[in-house]
């Protein structure tokens, strides 16, 4: 075995050493937001109120800066939804 060879070895074994709690984290991160996703998209096929509404209410006015900063990315001059009225 080439020296070459033996040092990318223990690089990937020295990157996935440091690395490995992070992917799980990350991993376990996304899970719970399919989970999340998945539970939401499920009560609305099964018209089911939403308890997320009454939380999002707060953070209305944040969301709402971060929309337009989005449509305006897109190249959408005005909101494309009546309902969120943001320019």
């Amino acid at each position: 075995m080439s020296w070459g060879l033996l040092r990318q070895r223990l690089g990937d074994i020295l990157r996935g050493a440091a690395l490995g709690g992070y992917q799980r984290h990350l991993r376990q991160q996304t899970a719970e937001l399919n989970d999340l996703f998945l539970l939401l998209c499920f009560m609305e096929a099964t018209a089911l109120p939403n308890p997320a509404t009454l939380y999002l209410l707060e953070v209305y006015p944040y969301l709402l800066e971060q929309f337009h900063a989005w449509h305006r990315r897109m190249g959408i001059e005005h909101s494309p939804l009546d309902s969120l009225p943001c320019c």
